[in-house]
C-alpha cells in the first residue's frame, strides 16, 4: 500500500468527517472572502463621502506658537512671532494639490484678546 491509496481509503471509511471538514473549509473562506469585501467596500464608500466635501485646507501666516494643553483641554496659545502672507507665497499656494478646492484665503488670523481685563 502506498500513501496516495492509505489517504483515500481513510477518506472513503469517514464520509462524514470529510463532509464536516470540507464544509468548514467553505464557511471559512467564504466568511473570509465577504468581511474583506464589506472593508474595501466601506472604505470606498467613506473615501467618497470625504471626497464630496472636497479639500479643507486653512492656509495662514507661519507663527511661532506653543499649543498647550493639560488633560485633553486646550489651556490656550501664546505666540512668539507672526509673519504676514506675501505676494508671492501665492505661487507655491497655487502648487497645492487640488488647489482649485480653495475657497478663499484669510488676510488675517483671529487669536483671543484681553479687552477691559475680560478675555
Amino acid at each position: 500500500m502506498k500513501l496516495h491509496s492509505i489517504s483515500l481509503n481513510n477518506l472513503r471509511r469517514r464520509k462524514a468527517k470529510m463532509a464536516f471538514l470540507t464544509i468548514g473549509l467553505m464557511v471559512g473562506i467564504a466568511t473570509i472572502v465577504t468581511l474583506v469585501t464589506l472593508t474595501e467596500s466601506m472604505s470606498n464608500d467613506i473615501a467618497h463621502k470625504m471626497d464630496e466635501f472636497g479639500a479643507n485646507i486653512l492656509i495662514m501666516p507661519r507663527s511661532e506658537d506653543l499649543s498647550m494643553s493639560y488633560g485633553g483641554i486646550s489651556l490656550g496659545r501664546v505666540s512668539f512671532d507672526q509673519r504676514e502672507i506675501h505676494e508671492g507665497d501665492l505661487a507655491n499656494i497655487r502648487k497645492i494639490k487640488n488647489s482649485g478646492n480653495i475657497l478663499a484665503i484669510s488676510p488675517k488670523v483671529l487669536g483671543a484678546a484681553t479687552l477691559k481685563e475680560k478675555n
